[in-house]
C-alpha cells in the first residue's frame, strides 16, 4: 500500500484536490456565498457585460453611452468569459455553468504547476508534496472556483507564468513566462507588480554577472509588454485616452461621492465599516477620534453625511441595492460633487495635519490587518461566521509559516534561489503597496501572493518531517 501511495503521490493529490472542489461546489458554495445562484456575485456582470457588448455591438465596454465605460476593467477575464458564451451558443445561463466547471479543472492543473515549480526547483519530492497538499487544500482557492470572478483564472495564469519563468528547459521560458503574466494582469491588476518583482529577484540573482541579468530580464519584459500592452494600446488608439489600468466611474455606485467618501475613510481607518453601513441604513455614524483632530470638522461629517443621504448618487445606488430605497437618484437631483469636494477637504485636513497617522499607522495597521484579518464583516449565516473565522485564521497561520520558512530556508542554505527571491519581492511590493497606497484590504486581493508563500511554508514541514519523522538526515542536507 505505501509503495502505491509513493508511486502514485501526485494522482493522488491531483484527485483529492478535485474531490473538495467538487463538494464545495455541489455541497459548500450555496451555504459559503448564501443562496442558491452562488456562481454570480456581484461583480460578475462587469465582466459578462462588457464582453457581450463587444460581441453584440463591436465595442468593448460596460456601457456604451457612457465614455468612461470603454475603461471599466481589463479584457482579461471577459474574454475568457467570452469564449464559454460562444461555446454554449450565445446561452448565458450555460456559460455560467461551463466557466465554473472550467476553473474547476483549471486549478487542479495549477496543483500540478505549483507542484512542478518546486519539483524542478529544489529537486525534493517531499516538499514538492507538501506543498501540492497545501494548496490543493487552500480554501481561499477552492472557494472561489465556484463563482464567474476573475480570481480563480488569475490564479491559474500567475502559476503557469511561474511555471515558465522557473523551468529553463523550455526555450524562451523568460519570454513565455512574460507572455502569460502579461495576459494574468489582464485578469488582475495586482499581478502587474509581478514585474517589478520579477526585474527586483533577476538583478538580486545575476548583480555580478549583468549580461545574465540582461539576457534573462529584456525578453520577459518585452513578453509583458507584447501581451499586457495591448490593453493600454487599445485604450489610446481606438478610444484616445492612454491608460494602463482601469476606471471604474461608469458604474453608478462608485459616482464621485462614493469614491470621496472611500478616499477619506481609508485615511483615517482601515476600513470602512461601520461607518458605511452606519450611513446607508440611518443610523448615528460612530467616527473614530482621528476624524476630530481639526476644528469644525464634526460639522462638516455631520453634514456630508446627511447629503450622502439624500442627494449623493453614488450612495442611493447602494441603498437601492440594500432595499433602502426603490430607485436610483436621478443625476439631475445628485449632490455628488458638492459630496466630494467636503470629503476631498477633510481628507486633506487629515494630510495636513495628521501627517503621522495617514502615512504610518493606518498603512500598517493595513499590513496588520492583511496578515490578520480574523472575519467577514456581514456573514450570510452564524456557520459562515464560524467558518470564515476557522479559515483566516488558517490563512494566517500559513502565511506566517511562510515568511518563517523563508528565514528557515537560508538559515539553512545561507542563500535564497531565484524563485524564493522572486516570492519575497512579489510578497513586499504588492503588500506595501497595497497597506500604503491602494490600503483596500480585500482578502481576494492578496490571494495571488499568498498561494506563493505556500511554497517556503512547505518547507517548514519538510524539515519537521525529515528531523523529527523520517531521521534521515540533518535539515542541512535539504535542497
Amino acid at each position: 500500500m505505501k509503495k502505491f501511495i509513493f508511486k502514485n503521490h501526485l494522482v493522488i493529490i491531483l484527485l483529492g484536490g478535485f474531490i473538495l472542489r467538487l463538494f464545495f461546489y455541489f455541497f459548500g458554495a450555496k451555504v459559503y456565498y448564501g443562496k442558491s445562484d452562488f456562481f454570480i456575485g456581484g461583480d460578475t456582470s462587469g465582466w459578462v457585460t462588457s464582453i457581450l457588448n463587444l460581441i453584440n455591438h463591436g465595442s468593448y465596454s460596460i456601457d456604451l453611452n457612457e465614455p468612461t465605460g470603454y475603461f471599466f476593467r481589463p479584457p482579461g477575464y471577459s474574454f475568457f468569459f467570452g469564449i464559454f458564451y460562444l461555446l454554449s451558443g450565445k446561452n448565458l445561463s450555460v456559460a455560467y455553468h461551463l466557466v465554473v466547471w472550467a476553473q474547476l479543472f483549471m486549478d487542479v492543473i495549477s496543483i500540478w504547476f505549483i507542484y512542478d515549480i518546486v519539483q524542478r526547483s529544489f529537486k525534493n519530492q517531499l516538499w514538492s508534496s507538501i506543498t501540492a497538499i497545501l494548496y490543493a487544500a487552500y480554501p481561499f482557492v477552492i472557494v472561489w472556483t465556484a463563482i464567474v470572478y476573475a480570481e480563480s483564472t488569475s490564479v491559474f495564469l500567475l502559476l503557469a507564468g511561474f511555471w515558465f519563468f522557473t523551468n529553463d528547459k523550455i526555450k524562451y521560458h523568460f519570454f513565455w513566462s512574460g507572455i502569460f503574466i502579461g495576459i494574468a494582469a489582464l485578469t488582475r491588476l495586482q499581478i502587474l507588480f509581478f514585474l517589478p518583482a520579477a526585474i527586483i529577484a533577476l538583478f538580486f540573482n545575476y548583480r555580478n554577472y549583468f549580461k545574465t541579468f540582461l539576457k534573462t530580464s529584456i525578453p520577459f519584459i518585452v513578453a509583458f509588454s507584447i501581451s499586457f500592452g495591448l490593453w493600454p494600446a487599445r485604450n489610446y488608439l481606438l478610444q484616445g485616452r492612454l491608460l494602463f489600468s482601469q476606471d471604474l466611474s461608469a458604474v453608478a455606485c462608485w459616482d464621485k461621492d462614493y469614491m470621496a467618501f472611500m478616499d477619506y475613510i481609508f485615511s483615517i481607518k482601515t476600513d470602512h465599516q461601520p461607518q458605511y453601513s452606519q450611513m446607508i441604513n440611518g443610523e448615528k455614524v460612530t467616527w473614530p477620534k482621528d476624524s476630530y483632530i481639526v476644528p469644525g470638522d464634526s460639522e462638516k461629517l455631520e453634514s456630508v453625511v446627511k447629503m450622502c443621504r439624500t442627494c449623493g448618487h453614488g450612495f442611493s445606488v447602494f441603498m437601492k441595492n440594500e432595499g433602502l430605497r426603490k430607485n436610483d437618484l436621478p443625476l439631475d437631483s445628485s449632490c455628488s460633487i458638492q459630496i466630494a469636494v467636503i470629503w476631498n477637504n477633510l481628507k486633506e485636513n487629515q494630510v495636513k495635519f495628521n501627517k503621522a497617522n495617514v502615512y504610518l499607522w493606518v498603512p500598517l495597521n493595513n499590513f496588520k490587518k492583511s496578515i490578520f484579518k480574523s472575519d467577514l464583516y456581514k456573514p450570510s449565516s452564524k456557520i459562515v461566521s464560524i467558518v470564515s473565522t476557522v479559515l483566516f485564521g488558517y490563512r494566517t497561520i500559513m502565511i506566517l509559516l511562510g515568511l518563517f520558512g523563508l528565514l528557515l530556508y537560508y538559515r539553512v542554505k545561507k542563500e535564497f534561489p531565484i524563485i524564493l527571491k522572486l516570492i519575497i519581492c512579489y510578497f513586499f511590493t504588492w503588500y506595501f503597496w497595497n497597506s500604503f497606497v491602494y490600503r483596500n484590504m480585500e482578502i481576494r486581493y492578496l490571494m495571488q501572493t499568498d498561494i506563493l508563500l505556500l511554497i517556503p511554508a512547505a518547507f517548514c514541514f519538510v524539515v519537521m518531517i525529515e528531523k523529527y519523522f523520517l531521521k534521515k538526515q540533518k535539515p542541512e542536507r535539504v535542497s
